[in-house]
This record gives C-alpha cells, sequence and structure tokens, in this order.
C-alpha cells in the first residue's frame, strides 16, 4: 500500500511540473531563436584601421630643467639582499643611479660620488630617507 500510495505522490508531482506551461515554453523558445540568430561583427583588417577609443590626455611639458628626484621603496631585506624598488639587488648593485653600499639589519645605505641615502625598513606604512651630502 505504501508503495502505491509514493507512486501516486511522484505521478502527482510530475503532472505538476509538466502541466500547461506552453506559455512558458514558447517565452523560453524566443530567447533561444533570439539567441540563436548569426551575427555579423567586423572584420579583424576594419578593427585595425580604428582610431583608439581612448581619450588620451596629455600634461604640459615642465618648461624647466630640473629633474625629478628618483624614489627608493625598501621592501625587504633577506640575508645579503635587499628588495628595492621591487628588484632584488645585492651589495654593489645599481639601483637609479645609486650603488648598494652597505646592507644593515632594518637599513640599507646606497651612495654615489656626491650623495649617500639610507632607506630603513617601513614603519607604519612609509619609509623613512636620511639624506647626506
Amino acid at each position: 500500500m505504501k508503495k502505491y500510495s509514493l507512486i501516486a505522490a511522484i505521478l502527482v508531482g510530475t503532472l505538476n511540473l509538466f502541466g500547461d506551461n506552453s506559455a512558458d515554453i514558447a517565452k523560453y523558445d524566443r530567447y533561444f531563436n533570439e539567441i540563436n540568430e548569426v551575427r555579423v561583427g567586423i572584420e579583424d583588417e576594419d578593427i585595425e584601421k580604428l582610431s583608439n577609443p581612448f581619450a588620451v590626455i596629455r600634461t604640459a611639458a615642465a618648461t624647466t630643467n630640473t629633474t625629478a628626484e628618483p624614489t627608493f621603496q625598501l621592501n625587504a631585506i633577506v640575508e645579503n639582499k635587499v628588495k628595492i624598488n621591487n628588484s632584488w639587488l645585492k651589495q654593489g648593485s645599481l639601483v637609479n643611479g645609486l650603488r648598494v653600499i652597505t646592507i644593515k639589519q632594518k637599513s640599507v645605505v646606497l651612495g654615489s660620488d656626491n650623495k649617500i641615502l639610507e632607506l630603513f625598513l617601513r614603519e607604519k606604512n612609509e619609509n623613512s630617507i636620511i639624506t647626506t651630502n
């Protein structure tokens, strides 16, 4: 008896699922027909001929002869290597015209003939730089 009531419940559920849903079926048929239409696009050669669609904003060049001071960011110190401006360097390496002179536990000394910089590891999200001439 349980077996027959289970089968009857399944049949009633199936009839409810697959009842008169012709309006829904017609709606989905329209969707499928719309996305199934062949779309004609632009040829690759025509794409290559197009100009850049993005606006290019050019700033006026500075008229003074001053050059921007290079920036240095000490990212890490690991044994005898340092990561400055996202590049791994060792003692004697050059970065933006300055040579890595000394690698300390929490700082790095960079220098050239007329400039010495000491970069410290970040504390409170900022680098500390000491410049001596």
